[in-house]
């Protein structure tokens, strides 16, 4: 179980990421960021769309595929390729919140 995290919004700028991304992705962000680890700086988090899914327990893991992909897309969330040491790991991926209002 992960230690308690408070996550905040900032408006009006978290209420325009949420309408141009949906509820969906908001969750997802949560999710990374109840996982992630400060790693010099950056928010990091090694995670799965499955393990997301299986997290959140309300969508399914297509959803969250979709929702990473468009998060991906507009820059918030980015892979990292470094220390992968098997394909059948989970990935990395940092976090950019800036510009989301969370």
């Amino acid at each position: 179980m992960t230690p308690e995290v408070r996550i905040e919004h900032r408006y009006p700028e978290a209420l325009a990421f949420l309408r141009r991304h949906g509820p969906d992705s908001v969750a997802v962000v949560h999710d990374l960021l109840a996982q992630s680890q400060d790693h010099h700086g950056q928010l990091v988090v090694r995670t799965s769309v499955r393990q997301v899914a299986e997290r959140l327990g309300l969508v399914s893991k297509d959803t969250v595929n979709r929702r990473m992909r468009a998060l991906l897309a507009a820059g918030v969330i980015r892979r990292q390729l470094a220390g992968a040491s098997s394909p059948f790991e989970a990935p990395t991926y940092v976090l950019d919140l800036s510009g989301t209002g969370i």
